[in-house]
């Protein structure tokens, strides 16, 4: 709160009037008196035998400060931030009965420029967007640096300001950048590959048993020297190919052709192959 310091002589008349005191708004240069003041009026009161609001000493001086309705000695009325003396002041500001000079109440309290983060003074003319005040200068587009006119559309995005022109530009720009994602082919999983020492591990285990338990599934990933997750895969894709060499099989058992030919052997050389081969 903004107000008015009073030098009262006790000698004198005391009954005299002050002009009332009201906030200037910030969209227009600011007075040097109400930048961040309440409406206030201010009356004098005769002080004398009242004690000082600072010391809470009985005032016998001939001069006080009468500050926001309290009794001050002209020592005792200082900034509670960097303690020097108010006496010559003709305004201070009252906060939470708080005393503070001009320069740490605006330090404290007053309004900040959403864009360079300096204080907005009293005389500066500024801009607003939604709860953001801008400095004159600082109210430009974050993209390309050109300062927006009274008028102009522009567009607040997260914490970045921007004129219309680039506004549009990142708005298409993810709409592209969603399609071209959409429409890359996905890419095709790695295929493992196997020593034949690995695959004759595998093959033997395989034989003992087509469905290994989680145990024995890692203690043949360990053997093998391939991760579990490869020794899982390769069980179920081998649990499939005899399944359906079973089915083959079957189905040739009922239809062996006239040349003796068997089918469905296991083939040691590669992972997993099946071949023809002639039978004995």
């Amino acid at each position: 709160m903004l107000t008015e310091l009073t030098r009262v002589d006790l000698s004198s008349d005391p009954d005299y009037s002050y002009e009332e005191m009201g906030p200037s708004s910030l969209s227009s240069p600011l007075s040097s008196d109400s930048a961040f003041g309440d409406q206030l009026t201010c009356s004098v009161e005769l002080c004398e035998g009242q004690a000082c609001e600072g010391c809470q000493e009985v005032i016998a001086d001939r001069y006080f400060l009468h500050v926001n309705g309290a009794c001050w000695h002209t020592d005792c009325l200082r900034c509670c931030v960097c303690c020097s003396s108010l006496e010559q002041e003709e305004s201070c500001f009252v906060k939470d009965e708080n005393i503070y000079c001009r320069r740490d109440y605006i330090s404290e309290f007053g309004t900040k420029c959403s864009k360079c983060y300096r204080k907005i003074q009293a005389t500066d003319w500024v801009r607003r967007a939604r709860e953001n005040v801008y400095h004159l200068a600082c109210f430009a587009c974050d993209s390309c640096q050109r300062q927006l006119s009274t008028g102009e559309e522009f567009a607040l995005s997260g914490d970045q300001l921007l004129c219309l022109r680039h506004y549009t530009s990142l708005v298409e720009g993810d709409t592209d950048k969603d399609s071209e994602l959409s429409s890359k082919p996905k890419a095709k999983r790695v295929r493992s590959s196997f020593t034949e020492e690995q695959l004759q591990i595998l093959q033997a285990n395989f034989r003992i048993e087509s469905n290994p338990d989680s145990q024995e599934l890692n203690r043949i990933a360990i053997t093998a020297g391939v991760s579990r997750r490869v020794a899982q895969v390769w069980f179920q894709n081998a649990r499939a190919r005899q399944k359906k060499q079973q089915l083959y099989s079957s189905q040739s058992s009922r239809s062996i052709n006239s040349n003796g030919y068997s089918h469905g052997q296991w083939s040691s050389g590669s992972e997993g192959q099946l071949s023809d081969s002639p039978s004995e």
